[in-house]
């Protein structure tokens, strides 16, 4: 039978005597149901940072770009011009590999504004010496680049580096009140009184909002009705551009392990937590039953410790991924789910002159003529993901096969 929705104070119901500390950590414990929001249980235990304002920043970098692309074909083994799609890639003394045919290029100039490189064609086959020997390239050849190579008097490098990217988000301000009359407050019932219950009950309430704003936030700055400034959270599930996955359908088992090797687990760390909905489960169950070990993780501390069942997965490279489910994504977005690189993530708190807006409990907000009592749980977090590219998005799985997909 579906819950009865009130606007306003609650009367009668059930009750419950059990009340909960007010901290992250231990709001996963309230009923031992970490399924409900499988996320927010591990983003609790990831590092707390505090921001002195609502909108945080930080950088983001790379190395060096291995590969390039050829803008034109060049029909002769002895042109020393090659046209590029990204010039800043290449600076003198390097030494190039066309992928096709193994030749082996040395960067003498380049020339940014054109785009033309002047290379050494065939070095290796230079003097007899038994190397690759030049051959025509392809418009769109792909160029793999190495080292650079000196001579025995060499001089000085040009240098060549990268610029950090400025990445930010928004601490997002949440809050839900819970309100009792003073009768509310003095009824004591056979299985216990109505203010622990509902304490318990509005902390769930709470934990599951937060986990469906840090999945599926997105990041927004706007002036509300009222004249005040309100920012939203970018989720997780709206941070991953470059390794993204939309199946249509049935997930074959080559093709999930040709993903994981070659975009999600090529980035950052090669052990990843994969939020997955019930379709996604049910897709590795089907497709890879032989393959997949089940673990449980521990939450919370001491005699509140309780466990969420997970399933890992051992890709073809030696990385793995951690499945677990996550109910909203069942209940909401079923055939989606997200990789994450938890050592990336942080959770930003905006707290600054001695208020420290973590997830808390402010007793005593109601109105000075209210004989009840109101109080407010209240936070006010942001998502920091670190690189993008640490993170994977799979999208629109409807079933699982082995081996891979025909045609």
């Amino acid at each position: 039978m579906a819950a009865t929705h009130i606007v306003g104070r609650r009367q009668y119901d059930t009750q419950s005597s059990r009340i909960i500390q007010n901290v992250l950590n231990r709001i996963m414990l309230l009923d031992e149901n970490i399924n409900e929001a499988a996320f927010m249980a591990f983003f609790s235990d990831v590092a707390k940072e505090t921001t002195p304002q609502e909108k945080f920043l930080w950088d983001t970098d790379e190395y060096l770009a291995l590969t390039d692309t050829l803008s034109a074909a060049v029909a002769s083994t002895t042109q020393e011009t090659l046209h590029v799609t990204n010039p800043k890639y290449w600076i003198p003394g390097q030494i190039w590999e066309n992928k096709r045919t193994g030749e082996k290029v040395f960067v003498k100039e380049v020339n940014n504004s054109t785009s033309q490189i002047t290379v050494t064609r065939a070095v290796t086959a230079l003097n007899s010496s038994g190397g690759t020997a030049a051959a025509t390239m392809n418009n769109a050849d792909t160029m793999v680049r190495h080292a650079n190579a000196v001579g025995e008097n060499s001089t000085r490098q040009q240098t060549q580096t990268t610029t950090p990217t400025e990445v930010y988000n928004y601490c997002q301000a949440m809050r839900w009140d819970l309100s009792l009359s003073r009768r509310q407050i003095k009824r004591q019932y056979e299985t216990g009184d109505e203010l622990p219950y509902q304490t318990k009950k509005q902390m769930a309430e709470a934990r599951m909002s937060l986990n469906r704003t840090f999945l599926r936030g997105e990041r927004a700055r706007y002036t509300n009705d009222d004249g005040d400034d309100v920012t939203l959270t970018r989720g997780i599930m709206k941070v991953p551009t470059t390794y993204t996955w939309s199946v249509g359908g049935t997930m074959n088992e080559y093709d999930l392990d040709e993903f994981l090797v070659e975009e999600g687990l090529r980035r950052g760390s090669r052990n990843k937590v994969w939020f997955a909905s019930t379709q996604q489960i049910l897709a590795f169950s089907e497709m890879t039953k032989d393959r997949i070990a089940y673990n449980m993780v521990d939450f919370g501390q001491g005699k509140k410790r309780v466990g969420i069942q997970v399933v890992e997965y051992m890709a073809p490279n030696g990385g793995a991924v951690m499945i677990v489910e996550d109910r909203f994504l069942s209940e909401a977005f079923n055939g989606d789910g997200v990789g994450c690189d938890m050592g990336q993530l942080k959770r930003k708190v905006f707290s600054r002159s001695g208020y420290d807006d973590d997830l808390h409990i402010i007793p005593d907000t109601q109105d000075k003529d209210d004989m009840g009592t109101v109080s407010t749980l209240y936070c006010d977090m942001g998502l920091e993901w670190g690189l993008e590219q640490s993170h994977f998005l799979v999208t629109n799985v409807e079933g699982g096969a082995k081996g891979r997909a025909i045609g």
